[in-house]
């Protein structure tokens, strides 16, 4: 497989899908918001735009599995049965749809490729912040078509820290509260905007306790395409455990001990 096609085709289908989610967004005739298991809420733009992403991939990759948020995991029609497919595109429609819901503009619609369980092109793209960011493995990080950097910032007291389930993070890792006292600001935008801050130098840290694979899965190529560092709550490269912690090489160390204590 081309990594440039590759590329180029989850950006412009990330568009593609970001445009569908404008036309729902501060649209309430449209937009039903109905209630999952879990309390999640899901609208009738999550289930078209994730129905248009898997006909795109179908189409163009048919021997790719794909996994998404609303309908799970699909093996590539071209797969012998039984077979694990060496590249999974895993999709989130809309990454951040209770604040879609509200009519708030930070949400994103998030495409990545797996190859053999190692992500190797993530994109993010926010369409009502007419935000882009997209990295593919050796080619770089991009946001809205400029190079991407994370933050140089080495000075405790001048950190913008974005932390998910606070008390959940603060649970889990004790010595993480009196640390955050020390920094500048301590601040959730929530959902994929806070990691796009990171990849983008406007934010050192943005971590989550508690994270599903389709909100974590563009993270590890477009930190590390940006100059950055991702890990898991355990200080290891995975998306697969259901943490994350995206920053910059200056502060990873320290909040990998930070959360082993």
């Amino acid at each position: 497989m081309e990594l440039n096609k590759a590329f180029t085709f989850a950006q412009t289908m990330a568009k593609e899908a970001g445009q569908m989610a404008m036309d729902y967004f501060r649209q309430p005739l449209r937009l039903h918001t109905e209630y999952k298991q879990d309390r999640s809420p899901v609208t009738v733009a999550d289930r078209a735009i994730e129905d248009f992403l898997r006909q795109q991939i179908q189409s163009t990759f048919p021997d790719h599995d794909m996994l998404g948020e609303e309908q799970g995991a699909v093996a590539g029609r071209q797969n012998e049965p039984g077979k694990i497919a060496d590249y999974l595109w895993i999709v989130d429609p809309i990454d951040g749809t209770r604040s879609f819901a509200h009519g708030i503009p930070v949400f994103g619609v998030q495409v990545a490729l797996i190859y053999r369980q190692q992500p190797i092109i993530g994109v993010i793209h926010l369409p009502a912040l007419q935000e882009h960011v997209a990295a593919a493995e050796g080619l770089g990080c991009f946001w809205n078509g400029e190079k991407a950097q994370v933050s140089a910032n080495a000075n405790v007291e001048h950190l913008l820290v974005h932390v998910h389930e606070r008390d959940l993070a603060r649970e889990r890792a004790a010595a993480l509260g009196p640390w955050l006292q020390q920094v500048e600001h301590e601040r959730n935008w929530g959902d994929c905007y806070s990691f796009v801050l990171a990849a983008t130098g406007r934010v050192e840290v943005a971590m989550d306790p508690r994270m599903q694979i389709w909100d974590s899965a563009p993270l590890p190529v477009l930190m590390k395409e940006a100059g950055g560092v991702f890990f898991d709550w355990q200080g290891n490269d995975s998306i697969w455990t259901g943490s994350v912690v995206c920053t910059t090489p200056i502060w990873a160390s320290k909040l990998r001990k930070l959360l082993a204590s």
